[in-house]
């Protein structure tokens, strides 16, 4: 499981309020951070760190008063396999990778405030440097370890209409 690799997802909203009539995306802080004592490197389909991830379901959205979860518009990718290395980040040991992600603009109501999170598996990490991870381990992904991450939860709040 990943949890012995030490990698923490962090959010942040980089907006705290919305407006209720606001139908642009919502922009969140990723952050992950590699607490081991060697370098990672991630496969980062449908991860956070994936580019798409904002519309691939990795982020679950919530109504804080009710509980319910929102629906988000999500798509389906295909990928060609084998992946590259266009597809890994390295994460050195200590360090943190900073994304930042848009969500789509999901149906709100004013005056809640709304968590968001990030859910789901990494699909492949290697304990080790970028410059390691031959074209054989990503054939059939060799010596990676797959885990599901969650982070913590970053929240926003949708004003009522005239209220800043």
């Amino acid at each position: 499981m990943v949890p012995a690799l030490s990698l923490q997802v962090t959010l942040a909203s980089e907006v705290s309020n919305l407006q209720a009539s606001s139908s642009l995306p919502v922009p969140i802080s990723i952050s992950i951070h590699n607490n081991a004592s060697s370098s990672v490197t991630l496969l980062t389909w449908n991860s956070p760190l994936d580019f798409q991830a904002g519309v691939l379901g990795v982020f679950e959205v919530c109504d804080i008063e009710n509980g319910k979860a929102l629906p988000i518009d999500t798509i389906k990718v295909s990928r060609k396999l084998p992946a590259t290395s266009a597809d890994l980040v390295e994460i050195p040991a200590g360090q943190a990778i900073d994304r930042t992600v848009k969500l789509p603009s999901f149906e709100c109501e004013e005056g809640h405030e709304y968590s968001i999170q990030a859910l789901g598996i990494w699909h492949a990490v290697w304990e080790m440097p970028l410059t390691e991870v031959t074209e054989s381990h990503l054939a059939d992904l060799t010596g990676a370890t797959r885990g599901e991450f969650k982070s913590n939860f970053a929240h926003v709040k949708v004003n009522r209409t005239g209220n800043s």
